[in-house]
């Protein structure tokens, strides 16, 4: 990681062939949003801005070649690139990474809100898009005449979540990228740092204050945007959640086997994990967990 991280803050040309390379395949897509971060976070917004839009141009001709459009380049700017380089300078104005988390959810809040505007009906939305999805993998699974009725109990109920679960999976992509930029970031200038800060991550009370009514309402009145909510702050909570569980083990000495086990079971259980460390991040609002223990050396 280090290596590349390196090579990244060589100059905007090298960073920006990190980003177009990475954004080229979706499995490095993680690196590319890293390396955005890594450069705006340590060379100001103006540097970061100049880098979004040369890896905008340059990405450009590989997806034009590929596709024959450049429309996947003005996707990735504008689901991608920007909000990450937004939250990549408050970050480094405020210091502060649950500042930079609660702007994420804004913007996310936002953006779900004027989407939602922009397709009308956001469940009719849904359950188009799950039939064009999903009807192809289940006719050949033979679910679609053996079972039509359950099929379509399936996509109904799916169809009120499928915007809060794009927009979820969008948000946890950006604040990876950012993660992992700010770590590369402590690596080559502040070793320690980016554990000791990721350890002390609080969002609040007034903001879990915030989610609570929120999470309520979601399960009971079931309406897109509000679900669509709903999911953003579970994110943003099972990475306090997370926080919570490293600075835990930090704290109390315990083995690095506990942090290698919850790994594992994210593998498997990837859903119900989060579900528990939304939980943990939204209780240690109150209990503060990691306050039992001393700070490690």
């Amino acid at each position: 990681m280090r290596w590349l991280a390196s090579f990244t803050m060589r100059g905007l040309w090298q960073a920006a062939l990190v980003i177009v390379v990475g954004s080229l395949a979706p499995l490095l897509n993680v690196f590319s949003g890293a390396a955005l971060a890594l450069v705006t976070l340590r060379r100001g917004s103006r540097e970061g801005l100049y880098l979004t839009l040369m890896a905008a141009v340059l990405a450009s001709v590989p997806f034009a070649l590929m596709s024959g459009t450049v429309m996947p380049v003005l996707g990735l700017l504008a689901l991608f690139w920007s909000p990450l380089w937004l939250l990549s300078s408050a970050l480094r104005i405020t210091v502060c990474l649950a500042d930079a988390l609660r702007l994420a959810v804004l913007i996310t809040a936002l953006a779900v809100l004027g989407f939602n505007v922009y397709i009308g009906d956001a469940t009719a939305w849904g359950h188009a898009l799950m039939e064009q999805i999903l009807t192809p993998l289940l006719t050949q699974l033979g679910m679609v005449k053996s079972d039509p009725h359950s099929v379509s109990q399936l996509f109904d109920y799916m169809a009120p979540l499928v915007l809060g679960l794009l927009f979820a999976n969008s948000l946890a992509s950006v604040l990876c990228c950012l993660l992992l930029g700010r770590w590369w970031q402590a690596l080559l200038y502040n070793p320690g740092g980016f554990r000791r800060e990721f350890h002390e991550l609080r969002l609040g009370r007034l903001t879990t204050l915030i989610a609570l009514p929120i999470w309520v309402l979601a399960l009971t009145v079931r309406t897109p945007w509000l679900i669509a909510w709903a999911f953003s702050l579970m994110v943003v909570y099972a990475l306090q959640g997370l926080a919570v569980v490293h600075g835990v083990v930090a704290r109390a000495h315990l083995a690095k086997t506990w942090l290698v086990g919850l790994y594992v079971i994210a593998f498997f259980a990837l859903p119900q994990l989060l579900l528990i460390l939304c939980i943990v991040g939204a209780i240690d609002a109150w209990g503060d967990f990691r306050a039992r223990y001393k700070v490690a050396d």
